[in-house]
């Protein structure tokens, strides 16, 4: 139970973007970069198009920018005063949805700047959030462990998942058929979305809360990444793992008196563990991407969880948020994966992504 709020976070979020040109020279990777209007940036969202992208911040004020020009289309005062927690950009592209402190679920006209619904959570504080991609529904994800299920052309809500155990991060797979949900107490839930049961749980495998939720472009494969350092990639059929890879500050830290591994099979150890803050799949998911807490952005081959090396092209290295003593992914993929946006306090930045590792030392 939590009895307060805890003051300023510290922001940096993950999206990918397709197919944009830069329109910034001062790094051949770097194409865009957006300043928060008067608070820190706490939530970011890309369009399919990859030509807008809404930022929230923590003061409420939701931002629409376009891309290509890093300049602003239209601010909205959307949960002012409290924390813009989660936004996303809808398919369609003419509505957006976001989610705050308020405990209200928010869906916005975009050319208008104005609200078309308001939904409340009640008591329940919606802190993650996720859209399926043709953009019908909103899986909103609470602090008490309830999952929210919105149909977003009538703003109603029509199922509610629950569970005794906080919500960390909530993802639909790219064919809709899935959602999953990952938990304070370390387990993740595939809940089946043509009924909203829990098809799978998969195994407690490092008892640390789960942060990081990335689906293959084929919703074959889940990976998760938790706090730990510990990363599995599971098949969504069956709950088998398919392998498992690892998060360190520093791989090649040789602690001395010798530890224990973190948990079985793993080369962590509590000096070089580092949690696992946001993870992606490349387009043929024969790799991952992660971002590990203060350390560089790292690649993993997917079949065995083999390190492949570090990115080292970014600003800032932590891609996450933590809110309430868990962290929280609020990284989109876009279905080319070419790009990918950075957010820390008061800046977004979109980068250029390449799937090429700078080798292990």
């Amino acid at each position: 139970m939590f009895l307060s709020r805890p003051p300023a976070f510290i922001l940096c979020a993950l999206l990918l973007l397709p197919g944009l040109r830069p329109a910034l020279g001062d790094d051949d990777n770097q194409i865009a970069e957006f300043k928060a209007r008067a608070g820190n940036m706490t939530a970011t969202a890309i369009s399919n198009d990859g030509r807008l992208v809404l930022t929230g911040e923590d003061d409420g004020l939701l931002t629409l920018w376009s891309v290509e020009t890093s300049g602003t289309v239209r601010n909205m005062m959307g949960h002012y005063p409290a924390e813009v927690f989660a936004c996303a950009l809808l398919p369609d592209g003419k509505r957006a949805v976001s989610c705050g402190d308020d405990n209200m679920v928010i869906i916005w006209d975009l050319a208008t700047g104005k609200h078309l619904r308001q939904m409340s959570t009640g008591d329940s504080i919606p802190w993650v959030m996720s859209c399926n991609a043709d953009g019908s529904l909103a899986a909103t994800g609470c602090n008490d462990g309830q999952i929210a299920i919105w149909n977003l052309a009538h703003g109603s809500r029509i199922a509610t998942l629950r569970r005794q155990s906080s919500l960390c991060s909530v993802l639909f797979s790219p064919n809709g058929r899935l959602l999953a949900a990952s938990y304070s107490d370390g387990h993740v839930v595939l809940w089946d979305t043509s009924n909203w049961s829990a098809k799978l749980t998969l195994p407690d495998a490092d008892q640390a809360s789960v942060g990081a939720l990335a689906f293959s472009p084929d919703s074959r494969l889940l990976a998760t990444g938790n706090q730990n350092g510990g990363g599995f990639v599971w098949n969504t059929a069956d709950g088998t793992q398919h392998s498992a890879f690892a998060g360190y500050a520093n791989p090649e830290a040789k602690p001395n008196p010798p530890v224990a591994p973190v948990f079985p099979g793993s080369s962590i150890t509590p000096d070089n563990r580092s949690s696992i803050e946001f993870l992606c799949f490349s387009r043929d998911a024969s790799m991952m991407l992660g971002s590990i807490q203060d350390a560089m952005p790292r690649f993993w081959e997917t079949k065995t969880g083999r390190s492949l090396g570090t990115g080292d092209w970014f600003s800032d290295n932590r891609f996450y948020i933590a809110r309430y003593g868990f962290t929280f992914s609020t990284a989109q993929v876009t279905p080319r994966r070419d790009f990918i946006v950075t957010m820390q306090e008061n800046f977004a930045r979109v980068w250029r992504l390449t799937f090429t590792p700078n080798p292990p030392q």
